[in-house]
């Protein structure tokens, strides 16, 4: 087909194919030559190039569309978004058009075999049924009808499979027109098994079509020509519903699923999201795993997030379907109420990537995931002091209670108990075995931890545990914060073949639109670049607008040799900003492990999504009692250096104290009132930051 000039941008039919090479139409009468003679003659040459003329040439501005073919063309292929645009843009004008598979751009026939017509119409079933369009029967007849239209015609010659197809094809609205039906005088003997086929599609929802066209790629010129609106090549959702997809996704609610290695914490989010049973040899977690190696050990290594919804009523809107995989759009628009999970590491050595996964979380609550069959670890209690360390309330999940011995369990929940009051943690546990008890304890999370007892191969608890999940009450309020300056948090990097460098993160305030200048960084000198945002996607669906709350992915209009620059853990924001290479923090030296922090101590910071040693400076120590810094030394026990050097302050465990820390490579961009982290093997304590003091080597380039 050729290329439109309409506002909606149309691809050829020649762009969407990827083999090189002469036209499909050209090997398939070349091998109709070989195989299919009659008294040695062949096809002749003309019908061997192109094939005879069967309609008109295609018009840019009819109801009508030819496709030589769509065999092979799968739902997540590029191509399969710009075949829906083409749909849409054919059925803007009167609302239903017509498909013509097996013809070329200029009405010759395309000499497909049925096989490849009958797979070429499931696709385009598919096609219409995913952008809010039917397949129209083209029979007005009933089934009897249907039989004796095939009985004395080319379906007396083929087989009874092939038979039974091509009815089937007929009855959903698929008009079967055989070669031989219409060129009965050809030479090249029997070519029965060649046909074209007609589709009716007329559209039954509008809005849905609209919501699932993709963005085309838009220069950045094309961008800096017009920044009040978005590109007119985009079929753009109405202001009303991209403002209530945008804030659906804003108010999702953020759980961080932790607990030991081999508790079954993949299992247990595999089964809630997907609202099935495990069959006890890891077939949930294998639909939601990342890497092969974590699918082939069990063992997740990364941080991954998955999303779930809950229909009115507290119905499971689940990502699996009868047919197909519902995309994140699809779960978030037919959801009242949204939860992501984050998926953490929970073997020891990939604390660190569980220390990142909690400080970028952005969690409201935590499910601290035990294994019912074996006693709480020291990394158990380890993911409970990180959660109460950082005031997030913890939901304890007993998991893999079928065929667990009575005495294992009892023994588990004494144990898990006994973490639970220790002063570190400092929760109440409180057993949850009915409604009632979680109702109970919903407006009490700050202090008590629902215990719920499931089992993902026999669905036991799991009921229970969807009612508290649809139940629990919103912590974070980001949307809140859709007033203050843009700032996005970078938690990943892509370079995108024709799109550029895309960034991945979270929009921690504000609110951005497509073509808006924004700045990056910082860099290693503590400088910003100046670029624009092209395009941008949250749920996987392209949006004109992020705004705070929301995970979104935004594709920047950098150089090459600008992109080499980012990193994760850097900032985009609406305004200049400055790098900042020390600041003060408040910090308290978490209980139970043997530390001891004074000056020039060196750890590892996790603030939101800045990941980087640090070198602690300065140290004043603050009275627990009047929240005031004080004169004195140390905190507790005195330290055998004190009596030898006295500007030697030491911490210990439990102690609060004021320091001043200095980014040991580079400078970062960081605000008072950030949480952060520090680790040196283990997590160490937590703090809150106070003050910044800015990278005086900061200037802004022009990206």
């Amino acid at each position: 087909m050729s290329a439109m000039l309409s506002p909606h941008h149309h691809h050829s039919d020649t762009d969407n194919e990827y083999r090189p090479g002469p036209p499909e139409s050209t090997n398939i009468a070349k091998d109709l030559s070989k195989g299919c003679t009659q008294d040695g003659v062949g096809i002749p040459s003309l019908l061997a190039r192109c094939g005879p003329q069967v309609m008109e040439p295609e018009s840019d501005h009819s109801t009508t569309e030819y496709k030589r073919s769509l065999s092979g063309v799968s739902q997540s292929s590029p191509r399969f978004a710009g075949l829906g645009t083409q749909l849409l843009y054919r059925l803007c004008h009167t609302g239903h058009c017509t498909y013509q598979l097996g013809v070329e751009d200029d009405g010759r026939h395309s000499l497909r075999s049925w096989e490849d017509c009958r797979r070429s119409f499931e696709v385009l079933c598919g096609l219409a049924e995913e952008f809010g369009a039917v397949v129209m029967p083209v029979w007005k007849g009933d089934e009897e009808e249907v039989e004796e239209a095939g009985a004395a015609g080319p379906l007396s010659c083929l087989d009874e499979v092939t038979r039974r197809q091509v009815k089937d094809v007929r009855s959903r609205g698929g008009l079967v027109t055989w070669f031989n039906e219409e060129f009965p005088g050809v030479p090249g003997g029997d070519i029965s098994d060649i046909c074209r086929i007609t589709v009716h599609v007329a559209q039954v929802d509008e809005n849905k079509g609209r919501t699932r066209s993709m963005s085309r790629k838009v220069s950045e010129t094309d961008l800096l020509a017009d920044r009040s609106s978005p590109p007119s090549g985009d079929p753009v959702v109405s202001d009303s519903e991209e403002d209530l997809f945008g804030r659906k996704i804003s108010g999702a609610m953020r759980i961080i699923v932790m607990g030991n290695v081999d508790a079954g914490k993949s299992t247990l989010v595999g089964s809630l999201t997907t609202d099935s049973r495990d069959d006890g040899r890891g077939s949930c977690r294998t639909k939601i795993m990342k890497h092969r190696h974590e699918i082939t050990t069990g063992r997740t290594s990364t941080v991954s997030h998955h999303t779930m919804g809950y229909t009115d009523g507290g119905k499971v809107k689940t990502s699996s379907h009868r047919v197909r995989t519902l995309t994140d759009e699809e779960v978030v628009r037919g959801s009242e109420r949204l939860i992501t999970f984050s998926d953490l590491c929970g073997h020891e050595k990939y604390l660190k990537t569980t220390v990142y996964g909690m400080a970028s979380g952005m969690g409201d609550y935590s499910l601290i995931v035990c294994n019912a069959r074996h006693p709480p670890t020291h990394m158990t209690h380890h993911h409970l002091n990180l959660s109460s360390s950082n005031n997030i309330p913890s939901i304890i999940v007993l998991t893999k209670i079928d065929g667990c011995p009575v005495h294992s369990r009892k023994n588990t929940v004494k144990e898990l108990k006994a973490l639970l009051k220790r002063p570190d943690v400092n929760r109440v546990p409180f057993d949850c075995t009915t409604e009632a008890d979680i109702d109970q304890c919903l407006d009490k999370l700050g202090r008590l931890s629902p215990i719920i007892y499931t089992s993902a191969v026999t669905g036991e608890g799991m009921d229970l545990l969807h009612y508290l999940l649809y139940r629990l009450p919103k912590r974070r309020r980001h949307e809140k914060k859709a007033a203050r300056p843009f700032e996005f948090l970078v938690d990943d990097l892509f370079n995108v073949e024709g799109v550029g460098a895309v960034a991945s993160g979270f929009v921690n305030s504000g609110k951005l639109q497509v073509a808006s200048q924004v700045f990056v960084g910082p860099m290693d000198d503590g400088s910003f670049i100046k670029t624009i945002v092209k395009s941008m996607h949250i749920a996987r669906t392209a949006t004109a607008t992020v705004m705070a709350g929301q995970s979104a992915c935004l594709a920047l209009g950098l150089s090459k040799i600008d992109r080499k620059k980012l990193r994760r853990g850097q900032v985009i924001l609406a305004s200049d900003a400055h790098g900042v290479r020390e600041f003060d923090a408040e910090i308290c030296v978490l209980r139970g492990d043997h530390t001891t922090i004074r000056r020039n101590y060196q750890s590892y910071a996790h603030i939101l999504m800045v990941r980087q040693s640090v070198t602690a400076r300065k140290i004043s120590l603050i009275d627990p009692k009047t929240d005031e810094e004080t004169a004195s030394k140390t905190f507790g026990p005195v330290h055998p250096a004190a009596s030898k050097d006295d500007d030697v302050l030491v911490l210990r465990p439990g102690a609060r104290a004021r320091v001043t820390f200095q980014f040991s490579k580079r400078p970062e961009f960081i605000r008072p009132g950030m949480r952060m982290i520090f680790r040196d093997g283990r997590v160490r304590g937590v703090g809150i930051i106070k003050e910044c003091r800015e990278h005086l080597s900061n200037m802004v380039v022009e990206g």
